[in-house]
């Protein structure tokens, strides 16, 4: 039956479109053909979509707001938070080693023609 269902949908390659966009699941197309069978006039409520229509909705404003509507903002939070102390120990490390680099331990070389009582 399942093989079935494949050929069928290779004479509607339109039905992909559908579920790429998210409107419908391959489970739904799979239960109405069960129900209904291949010549039904219910196929006919799936008409083709342009592909050029498609393209230029992938951009469009709404598939935007629909793809950040699917974003965890707590991992998003969570990766912007470690990112944070990341950057956080590459400024502790290198102010530290700028600064130990600088006045290690405030020892101050003589001058080569001094002597000790000078």
């Amino acid at each position: 039956m399942k093989e079935e269902f494949k050929t069928f949908v290779r004479t509607k390659p339109e039905l992909a479109s559908y579920v790429t966009d998210g409107s419908m699941t391959w489970q739904k197309f799979y239960e109405l053909w069960s129900l209904y069978g291949s010549d039904n006039k219910i196929w006919d409520d799936y008409p083709k979509k342009s592909v050029r229509n498609s393209d230029s909705n992938n951009f469009s404003f709404s598939s935007i707001v629909k793809s950040l509507k699917n974003v965890d903002m707590d991992s998003v939070q969570k990766g912007i938070n470690s990112v944070q102390k990341a950057v956080e120990l590459l400024q502790g490390l290198t102010t530290k080693d700028a600064l130990s680099s600088s006045n290690s331990s405030g020892y101050e070389p003589r001058q080569l023609f001094k002597k000790f009582e000078d």
